[in-house]
C-alpha cells in the first residue's frame, strides 16, 4: 500500500482545483461565490465495510449475520486521529536561540470505536461477545473457536490472527451519500484497518439498574487494528461502494444480483430484506419503478 505522500500522482479530485488557483480573490478576503468551484467539507456522511471476518463466522449461527448487523447499524465510529512530525532542538550563538529539526513522526493511531443501537433480545451484544469470547474463553483463557469449527475442507481452524482478526474499511462520504456515478467520486476520507478484533463486551452499559431510569441505549465496542490510509485506500473505496454498497444503478432484475440487498432497504417498503428472493416483489414497489425510469433515461 502507498504511502500517503509516497506518490506523485495527484490526490486531490476536484475538477475546479486548477481554476482556482489563478483566481485571486482569496487574497481579498473572500471566497468565489460565483462560480463556487469549491465546496465546503460537510461531517455526518460515513459507512463502515468488513472486507474480511474471521472464516468461522459462517459456520455459526449467529455470527453468520454479523456484517449485515453491524454495518448497517452503526451510530458512530471514532478514533481518527492527527499525523505529527516529530523534532528536536538545538541551540546556537551566545543567545542559545534554539532550531527545530525533524527527527521522526508519530503515525496515526490504530484503535477505534464503533458504537450502536441495541436491540431486544440482546442481538448486537450476543455477537461481539461471541467474537471475544471464542478468541479467549473467560472460564478458561483458552481459545475456543479451534476445536469448535471446521473449514470448507473439513479441518479445524488452526489457532492463530489470520483465523480471528478481520479488515475493516471506514469510508466518510459526501452529503451525495447514494451517488455512485460521480465522475470525481464522493469518497472524503478512507482508512482500511488490518488486524481487526474487539476488545470488550459492554454489558455495564447495558445490564445495570437503577429505579425509576429507563432508557434505550446505545454502547461501544473498542478496536485494535492497523491502519492504512492514502489515495489507494481512496480508490479501494470508491470501488467499494460502487460494487457493494451503493448497488442501487440496475435497470432490470436480472442485474440486480444478490449484492444490491446491501442497500436496497434505504428505500423502505421491504419487509425482508435478507434474500435475494424477495427483489422480486421489490421491483414492483413504485419507489423502485421511479428508479428504474431515472437510469433509463439516462
Amino acid at each position: 500500500m502507498a504511502s500517503y505522500y509516497g506518490s506523485e500522482k495527484g490526490t486531490i479530485k476536484v475538477s475546479g482545483l486548477d481554476k482556482v488557483r489563478g483566481n485571486n480573490n482569496f487574497f481579498t478576503g473572500v471566497e468565489d461565490e460565483v462560480n463556487l468551484y469549491l465546496d465546503p467539507f460537510v461531517t455526518g456522511y460515513a459507512y463502515i465495510y468488513w472486507v474480511e471476518l474471521p472464516g468461522w463466522f459462517e459456520k455459526d449461527a449467529d455470527l453468520k449475520n454479523f456484517k449485515e448487523l453491524t454495518q448497517k447499524n452503526f451510530r458512530s465510529f471514532q478514533g481518527v486521529s492527527g499525523i505529527e512530525l516529530n523534532t528536536a532542538q538545538h541551540q546556537t550563538g551566545f543567545g542559545a536561540r534554539e532550531i527545530n529539526v525533524p527527527t521522526g513522526i508519530s503515525p496515526m493511531s490504530s484503535d477505534f470505536t464503533i458504537s450502536h443501537k441495541e436491540y431486544s433480545g440482546g442481538v448486537m451484544r450476543k455477537l461481539y461477545q461471541k467474537w471475544v469470547c471464542m478468541v479467549r474463553d473467560p472460564r478458561t483463557n483458552i481459545a475456543l473457536y479451534p476445536s469448535l469449527y471446521k473449514d470448507d475442507n473439513g479441518n479445524n481452524y488452526e489457532y492463530g490472527a489470520r483465523n480471528h482478526t478481520g479488515q475493516l474499511l471506514y469510508i466518510v462520504v459526501r452529503p451525495d451519500a447514494a451517488n455512485a456515478n460521480s465522475s470525481e467520486g464522493i469518497v472524503e476520507y478512507a482508512a482500511l484497518y488490518h488486524n481487526v478484533f474487539p476488545t470488550n463486551v459492554p454489558l455495564d452499559t447495558l445490564y445495570n439498574f437503577e429505579i425509576g431510569s429507563q432508557d434505550s441505549p446505545t454502547f461501544d465496542i473498542n478496536f485494535k487494528g492497523f491502519v492504512e490510509i492514502g489515495p489507494d485506500v481512496e480508490d479501494y473505496a470508491e470501488k467499494i461502494l460502487r460494487e457493494k454498497i451503493l448497488v442501487t444503478t440496475a435497470t432490470t432484475k436480472s442485474e440486480i444480483g444478490p449484492d444490491f440487498t446491501h442497500f436496497a432497504d434505504i428505500f423502505g417498503g421491504m419487509k425482508d430484506v435478507n434474500g435475494v428472493a424477495n427483489i422480486e416483489n421489490y421491483w414492483d414497489n413504485s419507489v423502485m419503478e421511479e428508479i428504474k425510469g431515472n437510469n433509463e433515461e439516462k
